[in-house]
């Protein structure tokens, strides 16, 4: 008899043990903007935190909010904003970790810009997969009447000549545009930062019913993952290993340069805009920013209360 139960002890503890793991999918495919989850993983910190993580990027067909909405995955990362649309339209969601406080995204123009005013009636490529929220509010605040050119991942058609100019956040497409022989001067440089647009964007989401069934996993999920992002921050040769490694396992075509650049920069966005130190909070100042301009812009019905978005 007490062998059995000892059986079916164990048989209990391996089921456990199993329930523990998770999927964690980024918005985008691999890249040093997710270093902290794969040094975290990469380094222990995950496991020693008794969570089996398994890092699945999203694909064109299947971004990351499907596999949320299918349960394929439990944790996601999304722009504040863009998480924001997703509440209002009905999928609550709770923002466990804040790594970005700073706005990276820009408008590079071909030709010297006097503010946004110079973008009227120009056309401009921007992301087909999103990212675009804060441009629509500037297109209807300064009532340009912007001509969208939608792309995948790259820079080519500015390159081209093909547009006026392009959306591109600071940590990638800029750098590309660097790379391949752009020198754009300051003039031609619109970052939303400097407009008032300055809403933080990446963050690690979950479902709100979800958090509120695995409280613990979700603490120990989050302090894991600050954990593999400070690391980061005081490793950044060896977290640029751990970040190639993700990349070459997801074939993606970059390089080192790329990814260095990418990783400092994120690194930097990560840092309190008063105190210059690294919290993982999202501020009740900064979604009240964000609230302001997206429902201004007609892309909210209702405000999102920080409560709602964080469950305190």
């Amino acid at each position: 008899m007490k062998r059995l139960v000892f059986v079916i002890f164990c048989l209990l503890l391996c089921l456990a043990a199993k329930a523990q793991q998770i999927v964690f999918t980024p918005q985008w495919t691999a890249q040093a903007q997710f270093a902290g989850y794969y040094v975290a993983q990469a380094k222990g910190f995950y496991k020693e935190a008794g969570l089996d993580v398994v890092i699945r990027h999203p694909s064109a067909s299947n971004p990351c909010v499907n596999r949320l909405r299918s349960g394929e995955s439990q944790y996601i990362t999304q722009h504040l904003v863009s998480a924001m649309t997703l509440i209002d339209e009905g999928l609550p969601l709770v923002n466990i970790l804040q790594t970005s406080q700073v706005n990276s995204q820009m408008i590079v123009s071909r030709e010297p810009l006097e503010g946004p005013e110079s973008l009227k009636g120009k056309y401009v490529g921007r992301w087909k997969s999103g990212f675009f929220e804060l441009a629509q509010v500037m297109d209807r605040q300064y009532k340009l009447d912007i001509k969208w050119v939608p792309f995948v991942q790259n820079v080519n058609l500015f390159i081209s000549g093909a547009i006026d100019a392009v959306m591109a956040m600071n940590y990638n497409e800029y750098y590309q545009l660097l790379m391949a022989g752009q020198r754009p001067d300051k003039s031609q440089l619109l970052y939303f930062s400097e407009i008032g647009y300055n809403v933080p964007e990446d963050g690690v989401y979950v479902t709100a019913d979800y958090y509120l069934t695995h409280r613990d996993e979700v603490r120990k999920f989050a302090e894991a993952s600050r954990k593999g992002w400070e690391w980061a921050a005081e490793h950044e040769e060896e977290a640029l290993d751990i970040v190639m490694q993700a990349v070459q396992a997801d074939e993606v075509g970059t390089n080192r340069l790329l990814q260095r650049w990418m990783l400092r920069d994120i690194m930097d966005m990560q840092k309190d805009k008063k105190t210059g130190r690294r919290t993982y909070r999202l501020e009740p100042s900064d979604l009240e920013l964000a609230n302001r301009l997206m429902k201004y812009g007609g892309l909210l019905r209702n405000e999102v209360t920080y409560r709602q978005i964080t469950q305190p």
